[in-house]
C-alpha cells in the first residue's frame, strides 16, 4: 500500500538531481521523472545547480508551470556539496538521487516506495541496477558491461562492502541526516575527476550500523545512464579507474574510523600490481581489440598506482576535459 503524504502539502519523496553544465541533458531527466506512474503529489524534484556556467538556469524555467519542482543554486563547488544541499531542503522522507544524465524507468519511483513499504526488515536504502543508454553509435569493440551496474536480477540485501553507484541511490532523510551527508572532501568538483564520496558514505554506515540488514537492492528500481563516446575513450577509462584509485586513500585520510585499514589498503595495492601487470602481459594477444584490453586489464593496474601514488603523498589532479568537449 503506498503511504500517504506526511502532511497534507508534503511528498513522500524528494527527487535531488545535481547538475554541472549538463544543459542539453538534464531535459531527458526531467521528462523521465514527469513520466512517472507514481501520482505526482507524492513526490517533488529539486535541480540543485553547481554553479552551471550554460543554459542550466532557462532550461529548468521552461519547467515552471510544474510546481513540484525547485530549482536551488549551490555556490560551494562540488557534487558532494551539491547532494547535500539536496536532502537538506528536500521535503521527502526519502531522498531520490538521480544523475543529470540519467532517466527514470517509468516505475521508478513506484517501486522505490514499495522497496520501502514492502520489505522486511525495513532499508535504510534503496538501490538499483544501472543500464547504459547511447545517443550516437558505440564503437563495435565497446562492451554494454563496461556500463551496467548491477547486483543481479533478484531483489537481496546487500552484504557489507557492497554498495550502490551513486546514479541510482535512495536513502531516507534521517540516515542522511544521522552521518551528516557526504564526504566533501572527495569526488567530482567541477571538471576535476574524482570519485567516491557516496562510497565513502556506504563504508561509515557499515562500520557505526549495529543491523545487517541496511542496503536493500531491487531489480526494478532501475534507470538508463547517458554512455557519451567520450566515456567509450581508453585515456578516459584509465584516469578515471586512477581517480577511484586516489579516492581510495582519501577516503582513509578524511574518515578517521577507517584509519586502521590503511596497512591493509598499502598491501593490496602495492604487491597486486606487479601481479596485474604480468597477468595483462600475458592476456594482450587474446584480444582482438587493444582498447577491450586496457578496459579490462590496464584500468585495475591504473587504480593500483593510483592508490599507491596517493599513499606516498603524490597527489595528481585528474581533470575530466574530455568529457567535457562536447557538454
Amino acid at each position: 500500500m503506498v503511504e500517504t503524504l506526511q502532511s497534507s502539502n508534503a511528498p513522500i519523496i524528494s527527487v535531488v538531481i545535481c547538475t554541472y553544465n549538463r544543459a542539453d541533458l538534464l531535459p531527458g531527466a526531467l521528462d523521465s521523472l514527469l513520466q512517472q506512474s507514481l501520482e505526482q503529489s507524492l513526490f517533488e524534484i529539486i535541480v540543485v545547480d553547481n554553479n552551471s556556467t550554460d543554459t542550466t538556469p532557462d532550461v529548468v524555467a521552461q519547467y515552471a508551470s510544474y510546481l513540484h519542482i525547485r530549482y536551488i543554486h549551490e555556490p560551494l563547488q562540488g557534487l558532494a556539496h551539491a547532494r547535500n544541499r539536496g536532502y537538506k531542503e528536500a521535503r521527502g522522507k526519502y531522498i531520490a538521487y538521480l544523475d543529470d544524465d540519467a532517466r527514470a524507468d517509468p516505475e521508478w519511483l513506484k517501486n522505490i516506495l514499495d522497496s520501502f513499504n514492502n520489505t522486511v526488515p525495513d532499508p535504510l536504502v534503496v538501490g538499483g541496477p544501472i543500464y547504459p543508454f547511447y545517443l550516437s553509435k558505440k564503437p563495435e569493440w565497446f562492451k554494454d558491461e563496461y556500463e551496467i551496474r548491477s547486483w543481479g536480477d533478484k531483489p537481496r540485501f546487500l552484504v557489507p562492502k557492497e554498495s550502490f553507484s551513486g546514479s541510482n541511490m535512495i536513502f531516507t532523510k534521517k540516515i542522511l541526516e544521522r552521518f551528516g551527508g557526504f564526504n566533501t572532501h572527495i569526488g567530482v568538483s567541477g571538471t576535476t575527476l574524482s570519485v567516491g564520496e557516496e562510497t565513502s558514505l556506504f563504508l561509515k554506515i557499515w562500520e557505526k550500523s549495529k543491523e545487517h540488514d541496511i542496503f536493500y537492492y531491487s531489480p526494478d528500481v532501475k534507470i538508463s545512464h547517458y554512455a557519451p563516446l567520450e566515456k567509450m575513450d581508453t585515456m578516459y577509462a584509465l584516469k578515471r579507474s586512477f581517480a577511484s584509485g586516489q579516492s581510495a586513500v582519501k577516503m582513509l585520510k578524511s574518515d578517521p574510523v577507517s584509519k586502521k585499514k590503511k596497512m591493509k589498503l598499502i598491501c593490496s595495492a602495492g604487491i597486486p600490481v606487479v601481479y596485474l601487470t604480468l597477468k595483462a602481459i600475458v592476456k594482450f594477444p587474446k584480444y582482438k581489440h587493444y582498447q577491450n584490453w586496457i578496459f579490462e586489464c590496464g584500468t585495475p593496474i591504473s587504480e593500483k598506482i593510483g592508490t599507491i601514488l596517493e599513499l606516498s603523498g603524490l597527489h595528481v589532479s585528474v581533470k575530466q576535459y574530455i568529457l567535457n568537449k562536447s557538454k
